[in-house]
C-alpha cells in the first residue's frame, strides 16, 4: 500500500466536507468589484468597525471590516452598518497607530513591519507557491507543545494565492485541524504569485520585480481567501520580506499591516521572548523546520514551565 494513502484519503474527507459546506458561497465577481475603502463605522451593536474593502457576491454588497481595537476581522453585510464612526474614535485604536508605525521605512530593504511583540513568542508560516509538499512535522511539532495544554496553536499562515491553488489537499488538512481545535489560524496575505527571479537583485526582486502590479497581488490574494471560506486578516507579509519605501506606502493605502520577522531560523536568527518567528512551510526550507524543532526540544523546560508561550500575531499589535 502508498504510505501516503491514509493522508490522501482523510485530506480527500476534509475537502469534500470544505466544499459541501461552502458550495453556496458564489465565487467573487472580477477585480473591478472588489476594492479599497476605509470607512470607519458602527455596526448596528454601536461596535466600532474599519470597512477596508467593499465587494459584491451575486446581488450582495459585502464589505471586509476590521475591528481597530482587537484586530479581529468580519465579512459584514451592508445592512450591518449604522452610523460613520467619528475620527477620535478610531485614530487613537491599536489598528490606527499601527498602521503609521510599521509602514515607515526602517534600514534595509528586509528589515521594515513588524518585527517583534512581547510576552510570547509569534509563529509565523510562509506558504509560498512551491512544487514541493508541505512540511506536516512543522505544524505536529507545533501543536504537541505542552504550553499549549490542549489549547489551539495560534499560528499566523502567511499564504499565496498560487500555493492555494495547487495544494487544496494540504490547505483541507490544515482547515481540518483548524475544526479539530487544534490549530487557531490568522490567515496572512503573502501575494497572489509571490514574484521571484534567482537572476535578480534584491532591489528588482519579489514585489519590486518591474511590471508587477501590487495592488493586483495583495487583492487578489485576498479574494482567494475568501472565495475559499477563510478570512484575511489585516496582515501583510512581503515576499522575501523585501519592501521599499514605495512599496510600504502602497501597502499603507491598502490598510494593511506589513509583518517582518526577527528570528528567520533558517537565515541562523534564533527567538527570544517576543520573537515573530519566520519558517517557511512549503517544502522550500527544510533547514527552517529542523532547526524550529530543535528549539522546542532545548526550551522543553521552558514551555512546560510557561514562561515561553505562542501568542496571536494580533497580541503583537492590540495592546
Amino acid at each position: 500500500m502508498n504510505k501516503h494513502t491514509p493522508f490522501k484519503r482523510q485530506a480527500a474527507v476534509v475537502l469534500f466536507a470544505f466544499l459541501l459546506a461552502t458550495q453556496f458561497l458564489l465565487p467573487l465577481a472580477a477585480s473591478a468589484e472588489y476594492s479599497p475603502v476605509f470607512k470607519p463605522v458602527h455596526d448596528k451593536k454601536g461596535a466600532l468597525w474599519i470597512a477596508i474593502r467593499k465587494f459584491t457576491e451575486g446581488t450582495r454588497i459585502r464589505y471586509l471590516a476590521v475591528d481597530p481595537r482587537s484586530l479581529n476581522t468580519s465579512v459584514m453585510e451592508e445592512s450591518d452598518i449604522g452610523k460613520a464612526a467619528l475620527d477620535g474614535e478610531w485614530k487613537s485604536t491599536p489598528y490606527a497607530r499601527a498602521l503609521k508605525s510599521y509602514n515607515a521605512p526602517a534600514g534595509g530593504l528586509q528589515d521594515s513591519g513588524l518585527r517583534h511583540g512581547s510576552g510570547g513568542l509569534f509563529l509565523t508560516v510562509d506558504l509560498c507557491p512551491s512544487s514541493k509538499k508541505m512540511d506536516m512535522e512543522l505544524f505536529k511539532a507545533a501543536m504537541e507543545q505542552p504550553s499549549l495544554k490542549g489549547k489551539p496553536l495560534p499560528i499566523a499562515i502567511a499564504v499565496s494565492g498560487m500555493w492555494m491553488e495547487r495544494h487544496e489537499d494540504e490547505l483541507a488538512w490544515i482547515l481540518g485541524m483548524e475544526k479539530k481545535g487544534s490549530l487557531s489560524i490568522t490567515w496572512v496575505n503573502h501575494s497572489f504569485s509571490h514574484p521571484y527571479d534567482r537572476e535578480r537583485p534584491l532591489e528588482e526582486n519579489f514585489l519590486l520585480k518591474p511590471g508587477v502590479d501590487f495592488e493586483k497581488e495583495v487583492l487578489e490574494d485576498e479574494q482567494a481567501l475568501i472565495k475559499r471560506g477563510l478570512l484575511p486578516s489585516p496582515f501583510f507579509r512581503f515576499p522575501g520580506l523585501v519592501a521599499d519605501k514605495g512599496l510600504l506606502e502602497k501597502l499603507k493605502n491598502l490598510f494593511l499591516i506589513p509583518v517582518g520577522a526577527n528570528a528567520w531560523l533558517a537565515k541562523g536568527a534564533m527567538p527570544e521572548k517576543g520573537s515573530i518567528i519566520l519558517v517557511h512551510g512549503n517544502g522550500n526550507e527544510p533547514e527552517g523546520v529542523k532547526k524550529l524543532i530543535e528549539f522546542y526540544e532545548t526550551k522543553k523546560t521552558n514551555f512546560e514551565l510557561g514562561e515561553l508561550r505562542f501568542l496571536p500575531l494580533k497580541d503583537a499589535v492590540a495592546r
